[in-house]
């Protein structure tokens, strides 16, 4: 996958430089068995079921953080913004789900009672508590990642050769998906605009935030390949 920093303005900017601190992280994100063998359909079925469902977990709390960020917002234009990404989360990226729990032999009843592995609730509280009692341009820095690093990687894995009869190949289509990589671009614009209005002690939060929140996507995704149960 290209290491490049996608979608940054200037070398200058604040994302510039965050993502720049996480390269060690992407660098172990890239080389993730999960990814991997995502990318060439050889994803054992256990597992993939197992990230569909604690990614279902996720994505309702994480609408709700977007929902929070909303609130924050400055203008009525990035009010409209992330009101329209936590309904995406919820619904759009559902519908991806949907069809997943059906080709995979999941059921409602199993989503329903579906419990989130350690490194799931982890991440999840991570992101409410920040959107809760941060700033707006921190929990905005906190949210980046999930955006950034799944459209990275949805790009480097659409520009390996496609697998024929790669049965996750609708997930490679959502993650490299030209509209999704547009609204990667406009969260980290966005960052950025933050960042300039923020106090030198305010983006040291949000270069924080940022790379906490990339830790746990390298974590979730880790434990998603392990298979991670609570150990008691």
């Amino acid at each position: 996958m290209d290491g490049i920093a996608q979608g940054t303005e200037t070398t200058a900017s604040f994302t510039a430089a965050a993502w720049d601190r996480i390269k060690p992280i992407m660098a172990e994100i890239e080389r993730l068995p999960l990814l991997e063998r995502l990318s060439d359909g050889t994803l054992p079925p256990e597992v993939f079921r197992h990230y569909i469902l604690q990614d279902a977990i996720y994505l309702k709390h994480y609408a709700r953080c977007l929902a929070i960020v909303a609130a924050k917002a400055p203008d009525n234009a990035q009010v409209l913004r992330f009101l329209g990404s936590a309904q995406k989360a919820i619904t759009v990226e559902q519908g991806l789900h949907a069809g997943f729990l059906t080709q995979f032999g999941i059921s409602s009843a199993d989503v329903t009672t579906a419990e989130p592995s350690p490194s799931c609730l982890a991440y999840t509280n991570f992101l409410l508590a920040t959107a809760y009692h941060s700033s707006y341009a921190v929990a905005l820095s906190a949210i980046l990642p999930c955006f950034w690093i799944y459209w990275h990687v949805g790009e480097g894995i659409k520009s390996s050769p496609a697998i024929e009869g790669n049965v996750f190949q609708a997930w490679i289509n959502t993650y490299g998906d030209p509209q999704f990589a547009a609204g990667a671009r406009e969260v980290i614009a966005l960052t950025d605009i933050a960042a300039r209005a923020a106090s030198p002690a305010e983006r040291e939060q949000m270069s924080d935030a940022f790379v906490r929140a990339s830790q746990y996507e390298w974590m979730f995704w880790d434990s998603a390949w392990r298979l991670e149960t609570w150990p008691v």
